[in-house]
Protein backbone atom coordinates (compact mmCIF):
# COMPACT_ATOMS: atom_id res chain seq x y z
CA UNK A 1 0.00 0.00 0.00
CA UNK A 2 2.92 2.05 0.73
CA UNK A 3 3.85 2.23 -3.06
CA UNK A 4 0.38 4.09 -4.29
CA UNK A 5 0.32 6.47 -0.96
CA UNK A 6 1.17 10.40 -1.91
CA UNK A 7 4.23 12.21 -0.45
CA UNK A 8 1.89 13.67 1.70
CA UNK A 9 0.13 10.99 2.34
CA UNK A 10 3.13 9.38 3.96
CA UNK A 11 3.88 12.58 5.68
CA UNK A 12 0.16 12.45 7.00
CA UNK A 13 1.25 9.07 8.22
CA UNK A 14 3.90 9.90 9.89
CA UNK A 15 1.82 12.53 11.73
CA UNK A 16 -0.54 10.09 12.44
CA UNK A 17 2.04 7.75 14.37
CA UNK A 18 3.61 10.79 16.04
CA UNK A 19 -0.12 11.63 17.52
CA UNK A 20 -0.87 8.17 18.59
CA UNK A 21 2.55 8.35 20.62
CA UNK A 22 1.32 11.98 21.95
CA UNK A 23 -1.87 10.23 22.97
CA UNK A 24 -0.17 7.28 24.60
CA UNK A 25 1.48 9.33 26.41
CA UNK A 26 -0.85 11.39 27.84
CA UNK A 27 -2.71 8.85 29.64
CA UNK A 28 -6.24 7.37 29.98
CA UNK A 29 -7.22 10.62 31.80
CA UNK A 30 -6.41 13.38 28.89
CA UNK A 31 -9.11 15.61 27.55
CA UNK A 32 -9.20 16.98 24.28
CA UNK A 33 -11.58 19.80 22.59
CA UNK A 34 -12.61 20.06 19.00
CA UNK A 35 -16.13 20.12 16.82
CA UNK A 36 -17.61 17.72 18.73
CA UNK A 37 -16.79 18.67 21.84
CA UNK A 38 -14.38 17.51 25.21
CA UNK A 39 -13.39 13.91 24.98
CA UNK A 40 -11.39 11.56 26.75
CA UNK A 41 -9.50 8.65 25.94
CA UNK A 42 -7.16 7.64 23.22
CA UNK A 43 -7.45 9.41 20.19
CA UNK A 44 -9.49 7.76 16.96
CA UNK A 45 -7.57 7.40 13.74
CA UNK A 46 -9.17 8.19 10.57
CA UNK A 47 -7.78 7.40 7.39
CA UNK A 48 -9.26 8.77 4.08
CA UNK A 49 -8.65 7.84 0.41
CA UNK A 50 -9.58 9.94 -2.84
CA UNK A 51 -7.11 10.40 -5.96
CA UNK A 52 -3.66 12.09 -5.35
CA UNK A 53 -3.16 14.20 -8.81
CA UNK A 54 -6.89 15.20 -8.71
CA UNK A 55 -7.37 16.05 -5.12
CA UNK A 56 -4.02 15.91 -3.03
CA UNK A 57 -3.52 19.98 -2.68
CA UNK A 58 -7.16 20.88 -1.19
CA UNK A 59 -7.58 17.27 0.33
CA UNK A 60 -5.02 17.77 2.75
CA UNK A 61 -5.94 21.36 3.41
CA UNK A 62 -9.53 19.82 4.17
CA UNK A 63 -8.09 17.05 6.08
CA UNK A 64 -5.62 19.39 7.72
CA UNK A 65 -8.88 21.86 8.88
CA UNK A 66 -10.41 18.49 9.96
CA UNK A 67 -7.52 17.92 12.55
CA UNK A 68 -7.14 20.97 14.08
CA UNK A 69 -10.96 20.89 14.84
CA UNK A 70 -11.04 17.97 16.45
CA UNK A 71 -7.68 17.98 17.59
CA UNK A 72 -7.49 15.52 21.12
CA UNK A 73 -10.58 13.40 19.33
CA UNK A 74 -10.47 12.19 16.12
CA UNK A 75 -6.94 12.53 14.30
CA UNK A 76 -7.46 12.05 10.38
CA UNK A 77 -4.77 11.03 7.32
CA UNK A 78 -5.20 11.33 4.02
CA UNK A 79 -4.14 8.58 1.78
CA UNK A 80 -3.93 9.84 -2.22
CA UNK A 81 -3.86 6.99 -4.38
CA UNK A 82 -2.63 6.82 -7.95
CA UNK A 83 -3.81 8.10 -11.45
CA UNK A 84 -5.45 4.63 -11.70
CA UNK A 85 -7.31 4.85 -7.76
CA UNK A 86 -9.72 2.30 -8.67
CA UNK A 87 -7.19 -0.16 -8.80
CA UNK A 88 -5.30 0.65 -5.57
CA UNK A 89 -8.64 1.44 -3.84
CA UNK A 90 -10.05 -2.10 -4.73
CA UNK A 91 -7.20 -3.85 -3.58
CA UNK A 92 -7.11 -2.18 -0.78
CA UNK A 93 -10.59 -3.18 0.13
CA UNK A 94 -9.88 -7.23 -0.72
CA UNK A 95 -6.69 -7.10 1.16
CA UNK A 96 -8.98 -5.52 4.57
CA UNK A 97 -6.33 -2.52 4.58
CA UNK A 98 -9.00 0.35 3.21
CA UNK A 99 -9.43 3.73 5.17
CA UNK A 100 -12.55 4.75 6.75
CA UNK A 101 -14.20 7.21 4.03
CA UNK A 102 -13.24 6.65 0.28
CA UNK A 103 -13.82 8.66 -2.86
CA UNK A 104 -16.31 7.47 -5.41
CA UNK A 105 -17.52 8.48 -8.99
CA UNK A 106 -21.48 8.19 -10.30
CA UNK A 107 -20.25 8.79 -13.22
CA UNK A 108 -18.52 5.51 -13.70
CA UNK A 109 -20.84 3.94 -10.96
CA UNK A 110 -18.47 2.91 -8.82
CA UNK A 111 -20.39 5.09 -6.06
CA UNK A 112 -23.65 2.37 -6.93
CA UNK A 113 -21.31 -0.48 -7.16
CA UNK A 114 -19.76 0.29 -3.83
CA UNK A 115 -23.63 0.68 -2.33
CA UNK A 116 -24.90 -2.74 -4.10
CA UNK A 117 -21.84 -4.49 -2.99
CA UNK A 118 -22.12 -3.63 0.70
CA UNK A 119 -18.56 -1.62 0.32
CA UNK A 120 -20.10 1.69 1.57
CA UNK A 121 -22.71 1.88 4.54
CA UNK A 122 -25.86 3.53 3.77
CA UNK A 123 -26.21 6.85 5.98
CA UNK A 124 -29.64 7.55 6.63
CA UNK A 125 -29.44 7.05 9.90
CA UNK A 126 -26.70 9.44 10.73
CA UNK A 127 -28.56 12.40 9.00
CA UNK A 128 -31.62 11.37 10.83
CA UNK A 129 -30.26 12.27 13.74
CA UNK A 130 -27.32 15.00 13.33
CA UNK A 131 -28.90 17.92 14.09
CA UNK A 132 -26.15 20.31 12.95
CA UNK A 133 -26.28 18.50 9.44
CA UNK A 134 -28.68 19.69 6.35
CA UNK A 135 -29.15 17.91 3.78
CA UNK A 136 -30.81 20.62 1.74
CA UNK A 137 -27.15 22.40 1.76
CA UNK A 138 -27.17 20.70 -1.50
CA UNK A 139 -29.91 20.67 -4.53
CA UNK A 140 -32.92 18.66 -5.31
CA UNK A 141 -31.08 17.55 -8.39
CA UNK A 142 -27.81 15.94 -5.80
CA UNK A 143 -30.38 14.66 -3.53
CA UNK A 144 -32.09 12.57 -6.21
CA UNK A 145 -28.58 11.45 -7.29
CA UNK A 146 -27.21 10.43 -3.79
CA UNK A 147 -30.49 8.20 -3.44
CA UNK A 148 -30.56 6.39 -6.38
CA UNK A 149 -29.59 3.02 -4.67
CA UNK A 150 -32.84 1.36 -3.41
CA UNK A 151 -34.05 5.88 -2.38
CA UNK A 152 -31.30 5.36 0.09
CA UNK A 153 -28.17 7.64 0.88
CA UNK A 154 -24.81 5.94 0.47
CA UNK A 155 -22.81 9.18 0.17
CA UNK A 156 -22.05 12.59 -0.06
CA UNK A 157 -21.40 14.86 -2.51
CA UNK A 158 -17.73 15.79 -2.65
CA UNK A 159 -18.00 17.88 -5.90
CA UNK A 160 -20.06 18.07 -8.83
CA UNK A 161 -20.78 19.83 -12.42
CA UNK A 162 -22.14 19.54 -15.33
CA UNK A 163 -20.24 18.52 -17.37
CA UNK A 164 -18.86 18.67 -20.93
CA UNK A 165 -20.34 22.15 -21.04
CA UNK A 166 -17.58 24.81 -21.72
CA UNK A 167 -15.78 26.14 -24.43
CA UNK A 168 -11.85 27.57 -24.24
CA UNK A 169 -10.27 30.18 -26.72
CA UNK A 170 -7.14 31.04 -28.04
CA UNK A 171 -7.63 34.61 -27.32
CA UNK A 172 -4.00 35.54 -29.40
CA UNK A 173 -4.88 33.19 -32.43
CA UNK A 174 -8.28 34.52 -32.42
CA UNK A 175 -7.19 38.09 -32.95
CA UNK A 176 -4.46 37.09 -34.95
CA UNK A 177 -6.87 35.78 -37.55
CA UNK A 178 -9.05 38.41 -37.23
CA UNK A 179 -12.16 35.60 -35.73
CA UNK A 180 -14.48 36.78 -33.44
CA UNK A 181 -14.62 35.83 -29.80
CA UNK A 182 -17.37 33.72 -29.03
CA UNK A 183 -20.15 34.62 -26.72
CA UNK A 184 -23.10 32.93 -25.07
CA UNK A 185 -25.18 33.39 -28.27
CA UNK A 186 -23.22 31.35 -30.82
CA UNK A 187 -24.71 28.51 -32.08
CA UNK A 188 -22.76 25.21 -33.58
CA UNK A 189 -22.89 26.54 -36.63
CA UNK A 190 -21.44 29.83 -35.95
CA UNK A 191 -18.59 27.92 -33.90
CA UNK A 192 -18.45 26.01 -37.37
CA UNK A 193 -18.05 28.82 -39.84
CA UNK A 194 -15.42 31.04 -37.83
CA UNK A 195 -13.06 27.55 -37.49
CA UNK A 196 -12.97 27.31 -41.10
CA UNK A 197 -11.56 31.11 -40.98
CA UNK A 198 -8.76 29.15 -39.37
CA UNK A 199 -8.15 26.41 -41.86
CA UNK A 200 -5.19 26.76 -44.85
CA UNK A 201 -2.18 26.20 -42.97
CA UNK A 202 -1.60 30.06 -41.25
CA UNK A 203 -0.51 28.33 -37.90
CA UNK A 204 1.40 25.36 -38.95
CA UNK A 205 0.88 21.81 -40.49
CA UNK A 206 -0.19 20.49 -37.02
CA UNK A 207 -2.84 23.08 -35.82
CA UNK A 208 -6.51 22.08 -35.59
CA UNK A 209 -9.32 25.02 -35.33
CA UNK A 210 -10.77 22.74 -33.07
CA UNK A 211 -9.59 20.35 -30.54
CA UNK A 212 -12.20 18.08 -28.26
CA UNK A 213 -10.65 15.01 -27.12
CA UNK A 214 -13.95 13.34 -27.11
CA UNK A 215 -14.07 9.44 -27.36
CA UNK A 216 -16.75 6.61 -26.44
CA UNK A 217 -16.90 8.01 -23.00
CA UNK A 218 -20.41 7.01 -21.82
CA UNK A 219 -20.89 10.20 -19.99
CA UNK A 220 -19.64 12.62 -22.72
CA UNK A 221 -21.97 10.76 -25.46
CA UNK A 222 -25.05 11.66 -23.39
CA UNK A 223 -24.05 15.35 -23.27
CA UNK A 224 -23.31 15.11 -27.25
CA UNK A 225 -26.46 12.96 -28.09
CA UNK A 226 -28.28 15.50 -25.55
CA UNK A 227 -26.59 18.71 -28.08
CA UNK A 228 -28.97 17.70 -31.12
CA UNK A 229 -31.63 17.58 -28.77
CA UNK A 230 -31.71 13.67 -28.66
CA UNK A 231 -30.91 11.48 -25.40
CA UNK A 232 -29.05 8.33 -24.40
CA UNK A 233 -31.82 6.25 -23.05
CA UNK A 234 -35.85 6.75 -23.45
CA UNK A 235 -35.76 7.48 -19.54
CA UNK A 236 -34.21 11.28 -19.75
CA UNK A 237 -34.01 11.21 -15.83
CA UNK A 238 -31.96 7.76 -13.32
CA UNK A 239 -31.79 4.51 -14.15
CA UNK A 240 -32.06 4.00 -18.25
CA UNK A 241 -33.66 0.71 -19.10
CA UNK A 242 -34.03 1.17 -22.95
CA UNK A 243 -31.31 2.34 -25.02
CA UNK A 244 -32.07 5.35 -27.43
CA UNK A 245 -28.63 5.23 -29.46
CA UNK A 246 -30.85 4.35 -32.91
CA UNK A 247 -32.68 7.26 -33.20
CA UNK A 248 -31.26 10.29 -35.80
CA UNK A 249 -30.44 12.95 -32.73
CA UNK A 250 -27.81 10.10 -31.68
CA UNK A 251 -26.71 9.50 -35.06
CA UNK A 252 -26.26 14.07 -36.10
CA UNK A 253 -24.19 13.74 -32.91
CA UNK A 254 -21.52 10.93 -33.51
CA UNK A 255 -21.37 12.63 -37.33
CA UNK A 256 -20.83 15.73 -36.29
CA UNK A 257 -17.69 14.95 -34.60
CA UNK A 258 -16.94 12.01 -37.43
CA UNK A 259 -17.42 14.10 -40.49
CA UNK A 260 -15.06 17.43 -38.81
CA UNK A 261 -12.57 14.77 -37.64
CA UNK A 262 -12.21 13.99 -41.50
CA UNK A 263 -12.23 17.43 -42.74
CA UNK A 264 -9.61 18.55 -40.50
CA UNK A 265 -11.66 21.08 -38.74
CA UNK A 266 -11.79 18.89 -35.21
CA UNK A 267 -8.06 17.12 -34.16
CA UNK A 268 -7.81 13.67 -34.03
CA UNK A 269 -10.38 12.60 -30.37
CA UNK A 270 -6.85 11.91 -29.15
CA UNK A 271 -5.47 15.58 -28.45
CA UNK A 272 -6.79 17.42 -25.49
CA UNK A 273 -5.13 20.08 -23.40
CA UNK A 274 -1.59 19.50 -23.66
CA UNK A 275 -1.89 20.23 -27.18
CA UNK A 276 -4.32 23.31 -26.70
CA UNK A 277 -1.86 24.42 -24.48
CA UNK A 278 0.85 24.23 -27.47
CA UNK A 279 -0.85 26.01 -29.53
CA UNK A 280 -2.00 23.33 -31.65
CA UNK A 281 -5.74 25.06 -31.17
CA UNK A 282 -7.73 28.03 -31.44
CA UNK A 283 -11.36 26.06 -29.60
CA UNK A 284 -11.21 23.74 -27.42
CA UNK A 285 -14.87 22.34 -27.19
CA UNK A 286 -17.21 20.18 -24.76
CA UNK A 287 -14.93 20.55 -21.94
CA UNK A 288 -14.88 20.88 -18.39
CA UNK A 289 -14.58 23.97 -15.92
CA UNK A 290 -12.80 22.24 -13.61
CA UNK A 291 -10.05 21.72 -16.30
CA UNK A 292 -8.64 25.13 -16.22
CA UNK A 293 -6.01 24.41 -13.83
CA UNK A 294 -4.67 21.90 -16.39
CA UNK A 295 -4.95 24.02 -19.63
CA UNK A 296 -3.10 27.08 -17.21
CA UNK A 297 0.00 24.72 -15.95
CA UNK A 298 -0.10 23.73 -20.12
CA UNK A 299 -0.35 27.02 -22.00
CA UNK A 300 1.40 28.95 -18.80
CA UNK A 301 1.93 32.31 -19.76
CA UNK A 302 2.20 31.71 -23.75
CA UNK A 303 -0.70 33.30 -24.65
CA UNK A 304 -3.92 34.85 -23.74
CA UNK A 305 -7.34 32.30 -23.00
CA UNK A 306 -10.09 32.49 -21.30
CA UNK A 307 -13.11 29.63 -21.29
CA UNK A 308 -17.67 30.07 -21.48
CA UNK A 309 -19.92 28.24 -22.00
CA UNK A 310 -20.76 26.20 -25.16
CA UNK A 311 -22.18 27.06 -28.17
CA UNK A 312 -26.16 26.19 -28.63
CA UNK A 313 -26.45 23.14 -30.80
CA UNK A 314 -29.20 22.96 -33.96
CA UNK A 315 -32.26 22.75 -31.28
CA UNK A 316 -31.45 25.29 -28.84
CA UNK A 317 -29.98 22.52 -26.81
CA UNK A 318 -25.82 23.34 -24.55
CA UNK A 319 -25.63 19.46 -24.20
CA UNK A 320 -24.56 18.42 -20.68
CA UNK A 321 -23.83 15.43 -18.33
CA UNK A 322 -24.77 15.94 -14.33
CA UNK A 323 -21.62 14.50 -13.12
CA UNK A 324 -21.49 14.03 -8.87
CA UNK A 325 -18.41 12.89 -7.30
CA UNK A 326 -18.96 11.33 -3.81
CA UNK A 327 -17.24 10.54 -0.61
CA UNK A 328 -18.54 7.33 1.51
CA UNK A 329 -18.25 5.21 4.99
CA UNK A 330 -16.15 2.31 4.19
CA UNK A 331 -17.67 -0.53 5.87
CA UNK A 332 -14.98 -1.95 6.95
CA UNK A 333 -14.44 1.39 8.88
CA UNK A 334 -13.72 0.39 12.75
CA UNK A 335 -15.19 4.18 13.57
CA UNK A 336 -17.93 4.62 11.95
CA UNK A 337 -19.28 8.17 13.98
CA UNK A 338 -15.74 9.31 13.64
CA UNK A 339 -15.71 8.40 9.76
CA UNK A 340 -19.28 10.63 9.34
CA UNK A 341 -17.95 13.54 10.96
CA UNK A 342 -14.85 13.30 9.01
CA UNK A 343 -17.12 12.78 5.20
CA UNK A 344 -18.90 15.78 6.97
CA UNK A 345 -15.88 17.78 6.89
CA UNK A 346 -14.59 16.91 3.69
CA UNK A 347 -17.90 17.46 1.54
CA UNK A 348 -18.71 20.76 3.75
CA UNK A 349 -18.92 24.52 2.20
CA UNK A 350 -14.90 25.13 2.94
CA UNK A 351 -13.60 22.29 1.78
CA UNK A 352 -15.50 22.32 -1.54
CA UNK A 353 -13.66 25.59 -2.32
CA UNK A 354 -10.51 24.21 -1.49
CA UNK A 355 -10.69 21.45 -3.93
CA UNK A 356 -11.51 24.52 -6.96
CA UNK A 357 -8.63 26.79 -5.78
CA UNK A 358 -5.97 24.27 -6.00
CA UNK A 359 -3.11 24.87 -8.19
CA UNK A 360 -3.33 21.91 -10.06
CA UNK A 361 -5.31 18.79 -10.99
CA UNK A 362 -9.16 18.92 -11.32
CA UNK A 363 -10.49 22.14 -10.12
CA UNK A 364 -14.21 21.01 -9.56
CA UNK A 365 -15.92 22.57 -6.80
CA UNK A 366 -18.33 21.12 -4.17
CA UNK A 367 -21.27 20.82 -5.60
CA UNK A 368 -23.34 23.46 -3.53
CA UNK A 369 -24.13 26.59 -4.90
CA UNK A 370 -22.82 28.24 -1.58
CA UNK A 371 -19.58 26.67 -2.76
CA UNK A 372 -19.92 27.37 -7.02
CA UNK A 373 -20.87 31.09 -6.42
CA UNK A 374 -18.61 31.78 -3.60
CA UNK A 375 -16.44 34.92 -3.85
CA UNK A 376 -13.27 32.73 -3.40
CA UNK A 377 -14.07 31.42 -6.69
CA UNK A 378 -15.50 34.36 -8.52
CA UNK A 379 -12.49 36.15 -7.69
CA UNK A 380 -9.93 33.67 -8.41
CA UNK A 381 -6.99 35.89 -10.09
CA UNK A 382 -6.06 33.05 -12.13
CA UNK A 383 -8.85 33.38 -14.42
CA UNK A 384 -10.98 35.59 -15.68
CA UNK A 385 -14.23 36.86 -13.75
CA UNK A 386 -16.15 36.47 -16.96
CA UNK A 387 -14.95 32.90 -17.24
CA UNK A 388 -15.58 31.70 -13.42
CA UNK A 389 -19.18 33.50 -13.62
CA UNK A 390 -20.10 31.12 -16.08
CA UNK A 391 -18.78 28.45 -14.02
CA UNK A 392 -20.48 29.86 -11.36
CA UNK A 393 -23.35 29.25 -13.04
CA UNK A 394 -23.00 26.40 -14.05
CA UNK A 395 -24.30 24.67 -11.07
CA UNK A 396 -28.05 25.96 -12.22
CA UNK A 397 -27.52 24.15 -15.87
CA UNK A 398 -30.59 21.87 -16.42
CA UNK A 399 -29.12 18.37 -17.57
CA UNK A 400 -30.00 15.66 -15.31
CA UNK A 401 -27.99 12.28 -14.48
CA UNK A 402 -28.65 9.06 -16.12
CA UNK A 403 -26.80 5.55 -16.29
CA UNK A 404 -27.63 1.86 -16.70
CA UNK A 405 -30.28 1.13 -14.39
CA UNK A 406 -28.72 -2.36 -13.85
CA UNK A 407 -25.52 -0.45 -13.40
CA UNK A 408 -23.63 -2.53 -15.66
CA UNK A 409 -21.50 0.07 -16.93
CA UNK A 410 -17.81 -0.40 -17.14
CA UNK A 411 -17.48 -4.44 -16.52
CA UNK A 412 -15.90 -6.02 -19.08
CA UNK A 413 -18.87 -6.52 -21.61
CA UNK A 414 -21.29 -3.82 -20.37
CA UNK A 415 -22.02 -0.39 -21.71
CA UNK A 416 -18.88 1.41 -21.87
CA UNK A 417 -16.68 -1.23 -23.53
CA UNK A 418 -19.39 -1.47 -26.49
CA UNK A 419 -19.23 2.41 -26.96
CA UNK A 420 -15.18 2.19 -27.27
CA UNK A 421 -15.59 -0.37 -29.91
CA UNK A 422 -18.25 1.38 -32.11
CA UNK A 423 -17.66 5.10 -31.16
CA UNK A 424 -13.24 5.47 -31.40
CA UNK A 425 -13.42 3.38 -34.60
CA UNK A 426 -15.85 5.98 -36.20
CA UNK A 427 -13.75 8.85 -34.59
CA UNK A 428 -10.53 7.31 -35.34
CA UNK A 429 -12.28 6.97 -39.41
CA UNK A 430 -11.60 2.93 -40.01
CA UNK A 431 -15.38 3.30 -40.10
CA UNK A 432 -19.11 5.34 -41.12
CA UNK A 433 -21.20 6.66 -39.07
CA UNK A 434 -24.51 5.08 -40.26
CA UNK A 435 -27.91 4.18 -39.14
CA UNK A 436 -27.38 0.53 -39.75
CA UNK A 437 -24.10 0.79 -37.13
CA UNK A 438 -25.65 3.13 -34.80
CA UNK A 439 -28.51 -0.05 -34.79
CA UNK A 440 -26.48 -2.11 -34.27
CA UNK A 441 -24.57 -0.46 -31.23
CA UNK A 442 -27.73 0.21 -29.84
CA UNK A 443 -28.50 -3.06 -29.96
CA UNK A 444 -25.32 -4.53 -28.48
CA UNK A 445 -26.22 -1.75 -25.35
CA UNK A 446 -29.97 -3.18 -25.31
CA UNK A 447 -28.81 -5.92 -24.69
CA UNK A 448 -26.63 -5.86 -21.72
CA UNK A 449 -29.21 -3.02 -20.67
CA UNK A 450 -31.30 -6.34 -20.16
CA UNK A 451 -29.54 -7.97 -18.16
CA UNK A 452 -30.45 -8.50 -14.11
CA UNK A 453 -29.20 -5.62 -11.98
CA UNK A 454 -25.57 -5.78 -10.44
Amino acid sequence: MSSIVSRRGILGATATLAGAIVAACAGPGSTGGGAGGAKTGKIVELRAHARAGSEKDGYVKNVDAFNKAYEGRYHATYEGLGDDYYTPLQTAIAGGTVGDVHYAHTSNIKYQEFAVKSVAIPIDSYIAKDKKFNLNDWNQRAQETMKVVDNKVYGLPIRGQVSWLFLYWNKDILKKAGVPEPTPNWTHDDLIANAKKLLGGQFGSDFYPIIHNQSGSFEQMVANIRRFGGEFFAETVGGGKKSALDSNQSLQAVKFYADNIKNGLFAPRTLGPTEFGNGRGAFFFGRLAGERATVANAAKSAFEWTFDIVPKGPTGKRGGYLSIDMSQVNAASKDRDGAWELLKWVTNKDSGVNLALQPEGSLTPGFRKDVYCDDRLLNDSRFPKTAMKSNCDNIEQPDTYVFPANFRLTQPGAVQEILNKYINDIFDGKQDATPAIMKQMSTEVQQVLDQPRL
